[in-house]
């Protein structure tokens, strides 16, 4: 197993910018309509609001939140699978596109490979089928490409011609990571790729994803609800809640001294085999609709040390430490909180 220590610098070239990123579902509808009385506005979802984001080559960043905190919308946009409301995204210093086929340099696998594999196609199409189509081989040679790929995520090239139903969720999960690196990506969006897993096979997709790193020199975006994992394999760290990014900072400088309030409340629930008798309780109250977004923060609803300025501005993302970034006002009252001690969790 290699080791998770790596030192990105400034000097790495950008894999990824996003810059004040918006998407909005929903909306629209017939004015015609809505004046006469015949139908209602539809709602609009505020799936992510104004997200900045910067990979560089080689990083492997974290990216963790709630369920409805917007990490998965923000992952496929990365990948090129969907298009943002407004903002800019930039994938090698291009916008994403077929004509520059910026789309081969960034792959994703996804939470259920069950589902991501098309029941029908044998493993060798699944596997094989994107290749061919771009060239990257021809029919002579795409047997022995399609078994280099299966090797390389460690199963036998002789399961190809089997189909996803016959393999255990662990196995398939390796088969979607093949069909991924197929098309020779150099960055992978990973959306809650082990979550469908058992623990001890997770471990192994996660050792995996790291030989893989070493080897192909790859730069991923992790995204996860689980912060043992990220601490694991990730360099970075960042954390969404509601559509924004509201803590970014490196993976030691993360676990050893969280900032934002929310931050720390998520790392005091995490599971700890040495604190023996601690009792453990969810977050308090339910995260907003992203329909009726609160104003100010958006955790202000939950956050036992809001006061009047959380209810009514918005914090920016500013540096607590080196390379650390943090979203909560109070950063600029530091007498309200000891930013060394966890948070106690209040009805």
């Amino acid at each position: 197993m290699t080791s998770n220590n790596h030192d990105i610098t400034a000097q790495q070239p950008i894999v990824l910018q996003m810059q004040n990123i918006e998407k909005r579902f929903g909306g629209g509808g017939s004015a015609l309509t809505e004046r006469m009385g015949l139908s209602r506005p539809r709602p609009v979802v505020h799936a992510l609001d104004g997200v900045n984001l910067t990979i560089r080559a080689g990083e492997f960043v974290g990216l963790v939140g709630e369920s409805g905190s917007g990490k998965s919308t923000l992952g496929r946009i990365a990948a090129g699978l969907m298009a943002p409301s407004s903002g800019e995204v930039k994938v090698y210093n291009k916008a994403p596109s077929r004509e520059n086929k910026t789309h081969l340099d960034v792959q994703m696998i996804f939470q259920d490979p069950q589902a991501s594999l098309n029941p029908r196609k044998r493993i060798d199409k699944a596997v094989g089928e994107a290749p061919l189509i771009h060239g990257l081989t021809n029919r002579a040679g795409i047997d022995e490409y399609v078994s280099a790929q299966l090797r390389r995520v460690g199963l036998d090239p002789a399961i190809r011609t089997r189909f996803p139903h016959q393999f255990s969720g662990g196995q398939r999960q390796r088969i979607s990571i093949a069909r991924a690196l197929a098309l020779n990506p150099r960055f992978l969006v990973c959306d809650e790729s082990i979550a469908a897993l058992d623990v001890s096979i997770q471990a192994q997709i996660l050792n995996l994803f790291m030989d893989l790193r070493e080897e192909l020199d790859l730069t991923y975006l992790f995204i996860s609800h689980d912060l043992r994992a990220v601490r694991h394999v990730c360099d970075r760290v960042l954390i969404m809640y509601l559509g924004r990014v509201v803590e970014d900072a490196p993976a030691k400088e993360f676990f050893a001294r969280p900032n934002h309030p929310y931050t720390k409340m998520l790392l005091s629930e995490v599971p700890d085999l040495s604190q023996r008798g601690k009792a453990y309780s969810a977050i308090k109250g339910e995260i907003p609709s992203p329909i009726n977004p609160p104003k100010g923060c958006h955790f202000h609803p939950r956050c036992p040390l809001a006061f009047d300025k959380c209810r009514l501005e918005r914090p920016a993302l500013k540096q607590v430490g080196e390379q650390h970034l943090s979203a909560c006002h109070l950063n600029d009252n530091p007498s309200f909180i000891d930013k060394a001690a966890p948070l106690e969790l209040t009805a």
